[in-house]
């Protein structure tokens, strides 16, 4: 009784709403389904033609709310038999009883009671919230009891379970009839770092990230877009490109449309159907594509060449054409856009030189400003650069400048080296996604990046430095005294240098131990050190672009706060540096002495252990 005066309130207060531009004649609303009611629904299975299968009304799925009611149907006729069952693609297909359109195809389901395919169809009632959302009106989805499956429950999953162990009469089990992302440019290895990411053991350590807490991604992220549901399809696609949107057929219901998160020298993205149009204004899916709201996604032209049977699930294959407009909304019972609209994306530049065979590549893509998706682009793409101008994986080093541009920052500049042993190609892509992470996360403000560059110079070299020892001359020191050190370093399979020098005390320093330590890089904070903060989003791109890379050997005198619980507390008193340009310099080495103060330093109080 509640919920009928509430709809009944919706609709008083809907009534006085101007009304949207389409006719509501075109549709049969959820409380005019009733069981046993036939229709059709219309797909392109091949060559872009669309086709027609008989639809059935089993009945009608009534959850609270309205975005879990579902209209049940048995699907049947040539194209589903040709496609081998409700393929993937075929979401957003429209669904009409008597020329009414009733909704769009979405899950495909199975039920103990049915051995036909059926699937579930999205009423068109809460679609056209999501066209309202980009033309402006609205309508509540309200089933006839009469249609109501008492009863019945839809469990979904989010792709096709072992149905067999869950077959009752009293459930239905439906998983979306998926959207899987189709995908040109990207070779094996980092199509599958886009869908999976890298194992724990396989991802790099030591990038500057690693050396300020809570920014970037971590070791827990960029888990791959499968961990969303997403899948991809078992063949590439041509390039989608921007393009003239007069000259493109126009999006039709029943037709295929497209959602691209990359175009260009990469192209990615999604393809479903058309379930209904408004003028310029656009419906599909039948189905969120990632649940992202709001949008700024690029709408492209699709073309579908043929609709490939699958034991697993059947899929269309096709391809992403040219960018034709804008997915405003991804909302849960459908996408939704226009024609001509202008998506918001980032341009990406790579540069790869291959110093060895003094060749090089170069791409250039458009992606998503989507910051959830983000380091999984940045990082697949990277990978794609540096694997197609070296052909090969393996070991090296790599120099990298990154340059990152945005409307609301300063342009951010920064020079890397990196070396590995077994896959040199992972690094700079890494440490950039996890940049660009760390940026569009930031607690200031969005930086609303614009363009994205990074140019790398590649070499089967290891080019490298190590530590390999560290001696004081003394072992114990006085406040004001300074401490000569030898410092040996070998470089990689070349001649082996010692460097002299030294490191001043403070002559108030109050402490009993003194740690010098080499290093080469960043390093993590100490534990009698003031954790850093900063004060806006400049102060932390400048702490960013200013970090050491790993060119930068460091020799650092280090002190013990005697006033400190922790045993480990040490804090940095003094340093010097040099660079090794072009090299990695590697490992680490400590030596320790004691500080002795004069006994009348010692009466004259305490200077304060870190902050002396």
């Amino acid at each position: 009784m509640r919920r009928a005066a509430w709809i009944l309130g919706w609709l008083l207060v809907l009534s006085a709403v101007p009304t949207a531009g389409y006719d509501r004649s075109e549709f049969l609303f959820l409380d005019e389904i009733r069981i046993g009611m036939t229709g059709i629904g219309k797909t392109v299975v091949s060559s872009d033609t669309i086709s027609e299968f008989a639809v059935e009304v089993l009945g009608v799925i009534d959850e609270p709310g309205t975005l879990s009611d579902f209209i049940v149907v048995r699907v049947s006729g040539e194209a589903i038999g040709r496609s081998g069952g409700i393929a993937q693609g075929m979401s957003g297909s429209p669904v009409y009883i008597e020329g009414r359109l009733i909704g769009a195809l979405s899950r495909a389901a199975t039920w103990s009671k049915e051995i036909t395919p059926i699937g579930l169809v999205t009423p068109i009632e809460p679609m056209l919230a999501v066209l309202d959302a980009v033309t402006s009106s609205g309508r509540v989805a309200t089933p006839d009891p009469s249609a109501v499956l008492g009863g019945i429950a839809v469990v979904e999953y989010p792709s096709p379970p072992a149905f067999a162990r869950f077959a009752r009469a009293d459930r239905i089990i439906a998983y979306p009839v998926a959207t899987p992302l189709v995908v040109s440019g990207l070779s094996g290895r980092a199509a599958d770092a886009l869908m999976n990411g890298l194992d724990l053991a396989s991802r790099p350590t030591g990038t500057i990230l690693d050396v300020l807490a809570g920014r970037g991604f971590g070791a827990g992220a960029m888990q791959g877009l499968s961990a969303l549901h997403f899948s991809l399809l078992p063949f590439g696609a041509p390039k989608a490109t921007t393009g003239n949107v007069a000259s493109t057929t126009p999006l039709v219901p029943g037709g295929s449309m497209g959602i691209a998160l990359a175009t260009g020298d990469i192209t990615m993205g999604a393809l479903g159907t058309v379930t209904y149009c408004d003028g310029d204004a656009v419906i599909g899916f039948g189905h969120p594509f990632f649940s992202n709201g709001a949008s700024a996604m690029p709408l492209t032209a699709v073309s579908i060449f043929d609709t490939m049977k699958s034991f697993e699930a059947s899929f269309k294959l096709g391809q992403l054409g040219n960018v034709i407009g804008v997915i405003t909304q991804d909302r849960s019972a459908a996408v939704g856009g226009r024609v001509g609209g202008q998506a918001k994306t980032i341009g990406l530049h790579y540069e790869v030189h291959d110093l060895d065979r003094k060749s090089g590549e170069a791409f250039d893509v458009a992606l998503v400003d989507i910051p959830r998706l983000m380091p999984e682009l940045l990082f697949s793409s990277g990978l794609e650069a540096a694997d197609l101008a070296l052909d090969r994986v393996g070991p090296g080093t790599v120099e990298v400048t990154y340059r990152i541009e945005g409307t609301a920052m300063p342009a951010l500049e920064r020079k890397d080296v990196f070396l590995s042993v077994t896959d040199v190609s992972i690094y700079a892509p890494w440490q950039l996604a996890e940049i660009v992470a760390a940026l569009q996360y930031n607690e200031f403000r969005d930086p609303e990046i614009t363009r994205i560059s990074a140019s790398m110079e590649i070499g089967r070299d290891l080019r490298a430095v190590q530590i390999e020892r560290l001696e004081l001359d003394s072992d114990a020191y006085a406040p004001g005294d300074s401490v000569g050190f030898v410092l040996t370093l070998q470089t990689f399979q070349g001649e082996r240098i010692d460097l002299k020098g030294t490191l001043a005390i403070p002559p108030t320093l109050d402490a009993d131990y003194l740690i010098v330590r080499a290093y080469g890089g960043p390093r993590q904070i100490e534990a009698g050190e003031t954790p850093q903060t900063f004060e806006g989003l400049e102060d932390l791109l400048e702490t960013i672009a200013t970090l050491p890379s790993y060119e930068l050997l460091t020799v650092e005198l280090f002190a013990i706060d005697p006033y400190s619980p922790k045993a480990e507390a040490l804090f940095s008193v003094g340093k010097v540096t040099r660079e090794y340009p072009g090299h990695v310099v590697y490992d680490t080495r400590e030596a320790t002495a004691v500080l002795i103060l004069a006994p009348e330093e010692e009466d004259a109080g305490s200077t304060g252990g870190a902050n002396w």
